[in-house]
């Protein structure tokens, strides 16, 4: 089968225009904290980012005491990840390869994450059927994955036609439940919990933050005081916590079968 083609010279070239509402800015601070806190939890080790981007996660792991192994199709996303560890004064180890075909030994790893890449990826199963090769008998697999079939997606689709025609947000022209075009597959509860294949079992999911990009949503948080949406934000992101199917981002964590 053809994998779907897949930018291995990828870079932060785009952002989004406008001022970053409170809900994104909670959503993307979120979403790195969430990963550092889940592998932070496991026995040190042995700890692979594929996808790794500008491996913010990484930096953050490998100052706890993690060997840190950033693996990037892109040079441009590795030379980020350097930098990101020389500013830090973190050890990080850089390796050019894509998910599908990792350059490590069988049962090799303890920790193998990806952090919202995955949809990026020309084919999701091969990637987690070599995380399933790499990882140690005893050693996890830990995901996020943006949610497209989340609460904020549902209410933003019946709500796109009404912000469009009166300009009420300025997502409507890039509504969150919008798949973007370097994205390989949709990503929501149904598919995560189909990952795993024959190779690995999913041990436990959370969500995420809650309604992000929801049209009103952001510009009612940047009106109140930050202290008040703070506190919003903290609520809604553990009220997501305990329902992955809601959420705006999914986590993962998976051992093997």
């Amino acid at each position: 089968m053809t994998r779907p083609q897949i930018d291995v010279n990828y870079q932060f070239d785009h952002v989004m225009e406008g001022a970053i509402l409170p809900d994104l800015d909670f959503l993307w601070n979120r979403m790195t904290d969430a990963i550092v806190e889940t592998i932070a939890e496991l026995p040190r080790g042995r700890l692979l980012d594929v996808g790794s981007g500008a491996s913010k996660e990484l930096v953050r792991l490998a100052k706890l005491g993690w060997e840190a192994w950033a693996v990037d199709p892109s040079a441009h996303m590795l030379g980020m990840s350097q930098m990101t560890g020389d500013e830090a004064h973190a050890s990080i180890k850089l390796v050019r390869a894509i998910g599908e075909e990792l350059p490590f030994a069988d049962d090799s790893l303890d920790v193998v994450a990806c952090q919202a890449a995955l949809d990026h990826f020309s084919d999701r199963h091969a990637f987690m059927r070599e995380a399933a090769r790499v990882v140690k008998p005893d050693g996890r697999v830990v995901i996020s994955l943006n949610n497209f079939e989340g609460l904020a997606c549902k209410i933003g689709r019946a709500l796109h036609p009404l912000a469009r025609a009166s300009r009420l947000h300025h997502c409507a022209e890039w509504p969150c439940w919008n798949i973007p075009p370097d994205h390989t597959f949709k990503g929501d509860w149904q598919v995560v919990k189909e990952l795993g294949g024959p190779g690995l079992v999913l041990e436990s999911a959370y969500g995420v933050s809650l309604l992000c990009m929801v049209y009103g949503w952001g510009h009612l948080l940047d009106l109140l005081p930050a202290s008040v949406s703070k506190r919003l934000l903290r609520a809604a992101d553990r009220f997501a916590q305990n329902r992955p199917a809601w959420s705006d981002v999914i986590v993962s964590v998976w051992r093997p079968a």
